[in-house]
């Protein structure tokens, strides 16, 4: 009799905890991400910026090639800029500032981001100087490496002059701390956007 009404109170406490857990999973598992701010125009989660002469895309995403460890060391953005005036435009690095907290954060060169994936890539090959056949390193492995490198570079958002009706998209790659606020505005060529994290 004393299994019974365990049982039945056992049953009665799933019927119960189990429509409670289905509803509080999705909520749990949401993740934050930055997406435009009230009143800025968007689409998609990208924030659009229109003027007489050029019209900007942007958005705070994660980078999508295949070297996926750069997300866990840099903040990026995926920029695009169509130029619809009659005249050349000149991009420069310190045209994408972004302000959190009142601290500036400017883009970081890609130079410096290359050159810490080289160096990765050669501390592998040597990685046991004391192994019997130093040329252990597989080749195929070396190849997979230098095309993370290259389509990196090819993924980076390409400065220098944008001509009339062009268009130069890629991502831009910022301190990791920015990731930990809560919004950040971003300056765009002389005009700002706000983005703000919310729960997806």
């Amino acid at each position: 009799m004393k299994n019974l009404i365990t049982k039945r109170i056992t049953l009665k406490l799933w019927k119960i905890l189990l429509p409670a857990v289905i509803l509080l999973l999705p909520v749990a598992c949401s993740v934050s991400q930055f997406v435009p701010a009230a009143g800025v125009e968007s689409e998609n989660l990208y924030a659009i910026i229109r003027t007489d002469t050029l019209m900007i895309v942007i958005k705070p995403q994660s980078y999508p090639g295949s070297y996926q460890e750069i997300n866990n060391h840099f903040f990026s953005l995926f920029i695009r800029i169509k130029n619809t005036s009659g005249q050349r435009l000149k991009l420069q690095q310190g045209s994408f500032s972004i302000l959190c907290q009142q601290q500036q954060y400017d883009p970081i060169p890609l130079d410096y981001i290359l050159a810490d994936l080289e160096r990765k890539m050669m501390l592998k090959e040597i990685s046991d100087p004391f192994a019997e056949n130093v040329f252990s390193y597989n080749i195929a492995e070396r190849n997979k490496e230098q095309e993370m490198y290259y389509e990196l570079v090819n993924n980076a958002f390409p400065w220098g002059e944008l001509l009339p009706g062009g268009i130069k998209e890629g991502y831009l790659f910022y301190n990791k701390d920015i990731t930990t606020t809560n919004s950040f505005v971003i300056d765009a060529l002389g005009h700002s956007v706000t983005f703000q994290k919310t729960k997806v």
